[in-house]
């Protein structure tokens, strides 16, 4: 299978994500032989190709079946068993290549870019909000109606939102039609 995906570099800690196991395991799977792009010491990472590491886990796992399947000494068994691998590996490259192609079409969000966008959109709210404080504490100084102060704050509020709420509509919609999908999904929410 090696090249039938781009795999992404990563950390110990995101390879333990992407498997949903602890860094304690990645270290026990360097052992049993885990490929790796640079190995970590002195303030430096351990680096993995996400593919390579797949990769490394289909063909122990095609192993493992292979190897612990009873065997009743047939030659029919023993090929029933790498059968039974082969069709595990092939169900396992499926999976890979349908998440390949959803990426490649961008049907789903990575982890890193989601959190690239909401740190964007936070990053914008901060700006507007500080900008808010700003502009309410200047300004109030010379109302002094209570219900003018608490319009003016709303107001500067709500730029604030539309500010990081346009700029996510920016980032998610760049150079397509956010009204493409029939069903709703990938459309600009309601101005507020």
């Amino acid at each position: 299978m090696s090249g039938a995906i781009d795999g992404r570099l990563v950390n110990r800690a995101d390879l333990a994500g992407i498997f949903g196991v602890s860094v304690n395991t990645v270290t026990s799977w360097i052992e049993k032989g885990c490929p790796y792009v640079e190995r970590g010491s002195n303030g430096v990472e351990w680096q993995f190709d996400t593919a390579a590491v797949i990769d490394w886990k289909i063909q122990r796992a095609v192993e493992n079946v292979a190897m612990n399947a009873g065997d009743d000494g047939t030659r029919d068994s023993s090929k029933a068993r790498r059968e039974d691998a082969d069709c595990r590996r092939a169900v396992a490259n499926a999976i890979v290549a349908e998440i390949s192609a959803d990426e490649a079409l961008k049907a789903v969000v990575s982890r890193h870019d989601a959190v690239a966008d909401m740190a964007t959109f936070c990053q914008v709210l901060r700006t507007g909000l500080s900008n808010m404080a700003s502009k309410v504490a200047g300004r109030a100084a010379t109302m002094t109606n209570a219900s003018e102060i608490e319009a003016m704050a709303k107001a500067e509020m709500n730029r604030a939102f539309t500010a990081a709420r346009e700029e996510i509509a920016r980032r998610w919609f760049a150079g397509r039609d956010p009204d493409h999908d029939a069903g709703g999904a990938d459309r600009n929410p309601p101005a507020g």
